[in-house]
């Protein structure tokens, strides 16, 4: 999605800058731009569209320097246009940066109160305004970037440059992506690896606040309390170049995407700048629709579970929900009252593409959430909801599977206050509770260590239970899922209150039980039934509320993950799943991009 570009060198850098936005351009984006120091003052360009309408803008108009940075805008805060795309200058500072900005709302009151004046709708411009009042208090402008930034809630990267230094550059990152390479000329600073491989053979990972300098060629690296600090640099493989960005597999960076690719998946249907729902992007009669049937296959049909749960809870709109496969083979109850909707990663499942086209047959509307806008699904479908999780290698979907329940939740609080479902201040609050996802997935990656420690009492086991109740039910068969895809470990996904009716025979001090107990309506009963396992000696690994009176003492393994609210819940519990299925996977030496037997897109029946 949105990409940063910076390069500070001995030359005029414009050719490297464009070339590098070029590369980036495969993420997806809606404008694209570029800053430039020279002579005492910052030149900036910039436009809505591709990058090759800024590359005819700059021939026309150009801008040189030694120093400058670049970027590919793909919208969360402020429409798509000119004046929103990036670089943000402001007086003798110009940024670029990716990721939202959450307490963007609090901060731009504020500054607005002191008599600021904003020129664009983003939330990025905020943090050009930070750092240019910093200055303007006489702050050198690392201590000035440092200051600004610590005001700053959510997930991000961030580049400057400033007008009195010729070839300074500043960057920082929280959650989104951001590497650095030194060539013998020039240092560069991005928020990809692809996107440099052709200017060097070393790379460096920046770690989640770390602040870097590159001053006429030389690299410093700080932490918070600007002590020096060293990372490892990285020979670029043909991996890395090939798109893995330093991973060691597709899996594991699309895991580590989605604080990012959720950002754009979210803001390209809600606006975070008023806390409203862009309707345009449902250009679709609602207005009769009382009952809704959904449809999928595999991972699309958890997030289906979800959508159900969601959709009769929230929107109070009813839902049927089948397996695609199935939809076809029965009595189905079509009538003009409801609609049809088809979740598909690829948008070429074949089950699902002859479940949509029956659907049709008997004069249903269909629409359809998928990752593929040019897609045999999308071409059939009334509506198409595109998710925006960019391309997924890894058989087993991961980022597609919360941008799926992201672009869900955004259709759900659509349809709730069309209904009447729910007001205005509900809305507010439901999209404010979305908006944090991005750094709470962030803060859900942090346990990784945790996991892989828990995967080291799971990798030998035969079998593995997950359990949950009301939003998380769907989790645990989508957990069961992931584990059994790419470990070839037998799992079963149950409901909590079931286990006494038949799965808890199967306990024993041998059998890992996966137990989901988010702070929600089902806690308490969730804890008794974890231990109705406990009290026959279940090797239990809980993710949820872990801090509770209730479970001093107890022999399980936890992992705290304290968040409430109806959308949140399921979205952030998915990526545990997600890690403890690759850790245990690697653990056991599995394919875990191409597992056997499985396809990435299922053309057959």
């Amino acid at each position: 999605m949105c990409g940063i570009i910076g390069i500070s060198a001995k030359a005029d850098v414009s050719n490297d800058i464009m070339t590098c936005l070029k590369s980036l351009s495969y993420r997806g984006y809606d404008s694209a731009g570029m800053a430039m120091v020279g002579d005492g003052q910052i030149s900036e360009r910039k436009i809505k569209g591709k990058v090759s309408n800024l590359e005819d803008y700059i021939k026309n108009n150009p801008i040189s320097g030694n120093c400058g940075i670049g970027h590919t805008r793909w919208a969360t805060h402020g429409e798509p246009n000119t004046i929103n795309a990036h670089p943000h200058t402001i007086s003798k500072i110009s940024i670029v940066h990716n990721g939202i900005i959450e307490n963007y709302h609090e901060l731009k009151t504020t500054l607005k109160d002191n008599g600021v004046n904003f020129i664009s709708d983003t939330d990025t411009e905020i943090i050009s305004q930070l750092i240019n009042i910093e200055l303007m208090n006489n702050k050198q402008p690392l201590d000035a970037f440092i200051h600004a930034i610590s005001k700053l809630e959510g997930a991000y990267a961030i580049a400057a440059i400033f007008s009195d230094y010729n070839n300074l550059m500043i960057a920082s990152k929280v959650g989104s992506p951001l590497v650095f390479m030194k060539s013998k000329n020039k240092t560069i600073i991005s928020s990809d690896a692809y996107s440099i491989a052709e200017f060097g053979n070393n790379i460096t990972y920046l770690e989640d606040g770390d602040i870097i300098t590159s001053q006429n060629n030389k690299i410093h690296i700080f932490d918070r309390a600007l002590n020096k600090i060293k990372r490892p640099s990285k020979r670029i493989s043909k991996r890395t170049k090939d798109g893995l960005n330093g991973h060691e597999h597709f899996m594991m960076k699309e895991i580590k995407e989605q604080p990012d690719v959720l950002s754009y998946a979210l803001s390209n249907y809600l606006d975070f700048t008023e806390f409203d729902i862009k309707e345009n992007k449902f250009d679709f009669d609602f207005s009769n629709v009382e009952r809704i049937i959904i449809s999928a296959c595999g991972t699309a049909y958890f997030a289906g579970m979800v959508a159900k749960y969601w959709l009769e809870n929230i929107a109070n709109i009813k839902v049927d929900l089948e397996i695609a496969s199935e939809f076809r083979y029965k009595k189905m109850f079509f009538d003009e009252k409801s609609i049809s909707l088809f979740i598909s990663q690829s948008g070429e499942t074949a089950d699902t593409l002859a479940a949509l086209k029956y659907a049709k047959q008997n004069k249903q509307r269909v629409i359809s959430i998928v990752n593929a806008e040019e897609s045999s699904i999308s071409n059939e479908s009334d509506l198409v909801l595109p998710i925006f999780a960019g391309q997924e290698i890894g058989v087993a979907s991961t980022k597609a599977f919360t941008c799926q329940l992201a672009t869900i939740a955004s259709l759900v609080l659509y349809l709730g206050g069309l209904k009447g479902a729910i007001t205005k201040e509900q809305k507010e609050t439901y999209i404010q509770e979305l908006m944090h996802i991005p750094s709470q997935i962030l803060q859900s990656l942090e346990f990784e260590q945790t996991i892989k420690k828990i995967s080291k009492d799971i990798y030998k086991s035969s079998s593995a239970l997950f359990i949950g109740r009301g939003s998380t039910l769907p989790l645990a068969f989508e957990g069961a899922l992931k584990l059994k895809e790419i470990s070839y470990i037998h799992a079963e996904g149950i409901a909590s209150g079931e286990l006494k009716h038949g799965a808890i025979a199967l306990v024993d001090k041998n059998l890992p039980v996966i137990v989901l107990a988010p702070d929600d309506l089902f806690y308490v009963k969730n804890l008794s039934n974890m231990n109705e396992v406990y009290a026959r000696s279940g090797k239990i690994t809980m993710i949820g509320k872990v801090d509770n009176e209730h479970l001093k003492g107890l022999a399980i393994n936890g992992i705290d993950i304290d968040i409430t609210g109806k959308f949140n819940i399921p979205i952030i519990m998915a990526v545990p799943l997600q890690l403890l299925a690759y850790h245990v996977a690697k653990l056991k030496n599995k394919d875990i991009d191409q597992p056997r037997n499985l396809a990435k897109s299922v053309t057959v029946e």
